[in-house]
């Protein structure tokens, strides 16, 4: 009797690619889509609570199948300030910028200043020293950063945009700083996830209850709130965390973050036709240059080279 033919499999190179473009298109999208949500009239508040309800939901009976005792295995001490970083903190921040400067912005301050809290956090707390690589890599960025802040000093809006600039920087160390006690911690993504977006609507939707306009998201209309769920909480919030955490447990994790290099250009690039937002000459070079660092500290230039060669 004939063996049925094997069905095709992906290499892991193939399969952790994919992943890792998932991810990356799902940050790209879901910045741009914030964006839009401001401008159409929500709160940060109100992205806040559509950024965790959903992932709450859906995760709830994971969390109370792995036991509440000692926060699936991460400790409550441990489950509340992950929570307190990449919940309620970080989302307010993030969300909160929009309103004061534009998408090209956040695209580039949040993931550049997630890298540098990132590295100098790691050097503190983990006394890892930095290599050429990543040295050079942390110049392009800080050198991103201040091409961005020049084109704040040269556009302000009403003299504000600089603070959105600071919120997005205060987000994405926050951010940082989530991901190195992760790593220091050694929690399984899986369960920080979990316990991240439970938590975080535990804690935040009693006080937007009792202090949100209620009346605004139902006038933000069906098609909006749809819109925000699948990007913000199912989304951001869910299937880009795993994502990435199985394209780098499938190319490594030094391979799999400069999967967020990409973020920075492809959000301003969609903000042109979803936003109307052109960028800058001053903040097409704050993007070339976050991107280059990126690519450059985390190897990616490294092994392009190495491919050729």
């Amino acid at each position: 009797m004939p063996r049925p033919a094997a069905e095709p499999t992906l290499s892991p190179l193939t399969a952790g690619l994919l992943w890792g473009l998932l991810a990356a298109v799902i940050w790209s999208s879901y910045s741009v889509l914030a964006r839009l949500a401001v401008k159409a009239g929500l709160s940060p508040g109100d992205l806040t609570l559509l950024r965790f309800a959903p992932g709450a939901l859906l995760m709830a009976p994971l969390l109370w199948r792995w036991g509440w005792r000692d926060l699936a295995g991460i400790g409550w001490r441990r489950g509340l300030v992950l929570t307190v970083l990449a919940g309620p903190g970080f989302s307010l921040l993030f969300m909160t910028g929009f309103a004061y400067a534009p998408l090209a912005h956040g695209a580039v301050i949040a993931p550049a200043c997630q890298m540098l809290a990132a590295l100098s956090l790691s050097a503190w707390l983990a006394h890892q020293r930095l290599n050429r690589e990543t040295a050079l890599g942390a110049g392009f960025v800080t050198l991103g950063l201040v091409f961005t802040g020049g084109d704040s000093l040269l556009h302000q809006a009403g003299g504000a945009t600089w603070l959105g600039d600071l919120l997005f920087g205060a987000a994405g160390a926050c951010w940082g700083l989530f991901g190195t006690l992760s790593r220091r911690w050694q929690v399984d993504p899986l369960r920080v996830t979990a316990v991240v977006v439970v938590l975080a609507f535990v804690m935040f939707a009693p006080f937007f209850l009792a202090t949100a306009d209620l009346g605004r998201l139902a006038s933000a209309g069906t098609g909006m709130l749809v819109l925000q769920v699948l990007a913000q909480g199912l989304g951001a919030g869910l299937v880009a965390v795993l994502a990435y955490s199985r394209a780098a447990a499938l190319l490594g994790s030094g391979r799999a973050a400069f999967f967020g290099a990409l973020v920075p250009g492809a959000a301003s690039l969609l903000a042109i036709p979803v936003l109307g937002e052109v960028p800058t000459g001053l903040q097409v070079l704050g993007i070339v240059s976050v991107v280059a660092g990126l690519l450059v500290a985390f190897g990616a230039v490294r092994l392009l080279l190495e491919r050729r060669g």
